[in-house]
């Protein structure tokens, strides 16, 4: 399922219910994702200035996907620019063609 996120608020009030449908309190979800309790706590009640990275644990432990959705150029010398800037950083860009036969690009991020 996909939604959209529009705040930190938002995206705590997922991570909490998706806890919840799998059984698991904020202790132990804080100890399966390295993270303690009160973080979790406070991840999960919208605050704004929690760290990305123990976030991005967070989700993972729970089996949350995160992705971006980034706009792509009309021009196509800036559309192989950012597609190069976009793979140096180590993330995998797949150039797809549409049925109307322009290039659309899918970006996945493996580490």
């Amino acid at each position: 399922m996909e939604i959209q996120i529009q705040s930190v608020k938002q995206l705590g009030s997922v991570s909490k219910l998706i806890r919840k449908s799998q059984g698991f309190d904020q202790a132990t979800l804080g100890a399966f994702s390295s993270n303690g309790i009160n973080f979790v706590s406070q991840f999960e009640n919208g605050k704004t200035t929690v760290e990305i990275g123990r976030v991005l644990e967070v989700l993972d432990t729970l089996g949350i996907k995160l992705s971006i959705d980034i706009p792509i150029p009309h021009d196509n010398n800036l559309k192989r620019r950012l597609y190069k800037s976009l793979h140096d950083a180590g993330v995998n860009v797949e150039k797809a063609t549409s049925k109307d036969g322009k290039n659309t690009f899918v970006m996945r991020a493996f580490q």
